[in-house]
């Protein structure tokens, strides 16, 4: 493969061309380039070795069929065949994402629990996306996303592997992240898309792989057999249970010690299930990416401003007491807003997520003539209706404050209603 220097155009296969600026990075696939296309900034991902005809015309398809939601870094164009290989065009990756990699690293943090459930929905509604499509990814891992650590929103790159559903790109994956039965040589599908976002998902939570504890620390050196072994047919989770033999290290795996008590237990339990023996060998009955944004979102429903010191804390309405996972003081919470089967607590600088998007619909403040009465307002783009338990009816409109009071029934919409408690 020849390298591309600074002014050289690279002809596109629906004309037009793009010139060369500079080198941005470079990894096993291929280089990527900074280009311009008719005045504007894009990247080049410009192939070492170029993938056979197949690779070629899937990625031209997918180019033509276009992106499954505005979580992906797409393709947009592909190269002609020229110099020695090809490549494709997509969009920049904006200053303010950063790699996924850089978080395990502690190297960037997200802001505030809420950021890093935005991240989570954002992943799962993409990949839900991606299935419903009819692809499968093919090659899911820790370097495919960029994170903005203000509000969690996610780019997913590296997308030209992506295949329809029982097809293969002959790109099998990272071993710490591939399904055991692609470790073992399946072909990877959407099954085995959804074992390695279960992965994403603990790392993004937990900040530590799910397989590596004790068993991994004590491995005299990574060779492809362990790798087989660690992740394939022994693979064994960290806090599996019944076999305690591959724990968290004390020392080394100070981010999984640290935060697996802090989120709640339905979390936990959720990891145990997906990361179960039974799981491991059953890919059909894993969890799907729907179930994953509805857990995620009856997290996201918990997560309260501790009045004391004023950072995220959950809390459950289960709990017998309310007490913040910083500051350890007791939360008062004399309200809950019903919806459906969740319960979302309704304390000063909550906010309130009435479906699975990552944009409040209403939020909790403190009446500014009496702290002790709360207001919820709307922060939708619909008017509300509220009904008082004497039969009264009140149009919230957007903008609009409403009291808390138990009793009274809010329908947000025509299909979403709720009543305070």
């Amino acid at each position: 493969m020849t390298e591309l220097i600074k002014g050289t155009k690279v002809t596109l296969l629906n004309g037009g061309f793009v010139t060369i600026n500079r080198e941005l990075g470079r990894g096993g696939q291929g280089i990527v380039y900074l280009v311009d296309h008719n005045g504007k900034q894009k990247a080049l991902k410009w192939y070492l070795n170029a993938p056979d005809q197949n690779f070629y015309n899937n990625l031209n398809a997918n180019i033509i069929n276009g992106a499954p939601s505005n979580a992906f870094l797409w393709p947009e164009a592909i190269t002609e065949k020229q110099k020695g290989s090809y490549g494709y065009v997509m969009a920049l990756r904006p200053q303010n994402y950063f790699e996924f990699g850089n978080y395990l690293l502690a190297k960037k943090s997200f802001k505030s629990f809420t950021a890093m459930m935005a991240a989570a929905m954002k992943i799962c509604n993409g990949f839900m996306m991606l299935h419903r499509f009819g692809y499968s990814y093919q090659d899911l891992n820790d370097g495919n996303f960029f994170i903005d650590p203000t509000n969690g929103d996610v780019l997913i790159c590296d997308n030209d592997n992506v295949m329809p559903q029982g097809e293969k790109s002959g790109i099998m994956g990272k071993a710490r992240y591939m399904a055991p039965e692609i470790v073992a040589g399946g072909i990877p599908d959407k099954y085995s898309d959804r074992f390695s976002l279960s992965v994403i998902l603990f790392m993004l939570f937990y900040a530590n792989h799910p397989f590596e504890g004790a068993k991994v620390v004590a491995c005299p050196c990574m060779t492809e057999s362990y790798e087989k072994k660690f992740y394939g047919s022994e693979a064994l989770f960290i806090y599996n249970p019944c076999d305690k033999s591959n724990l968290p290290v004390k020392g080394i795996h100070q981010n999984v010690i640290r935060r697996w008590p802090v989120f709640p237990q339905k979390l936990r339990d959720t990891f145990i299930q997906e990361f179960s023996e039974e799981m491991l060998k059953n890919p059909t009955k894993r969890m799907i990416e729907q179930s994953w944004e509805k857990l995620i979102a009856s997290l996201r429903d918990t997560l309260v401003i501790c009045p004391h010191c004023g950072e995220e804390t959950f809390i459950e309405e289960s709990d017998a007491e309310h007490q913040c996972i910083n500051c350890g003081k007791s939360i008062p919470v004399a309200n809950f807003l019903q919806l459906g089967s969740r319960t979302l607590p309704l304390t000063n600088k909550t906010q309130l997520y009435l479906d699975y998007d990552n944009t409040p619909d209403a939020r909790v403040a403190a009446h500014p003539q009496d702290s002790s009465l709360l207001l919820i307002q709307n922060l939708s783009q619909d008017t509300w209706t509220a009904e008082t338990p004497s039969g009264k009816v009140k149009s919230v409109a957007p903008k609009e404050l409403m009291p808390v009071k138990p009793g009274i029934k809010i329908s947000f919409s025509s299909t979403c209603k709720g009543e305070i408690k």
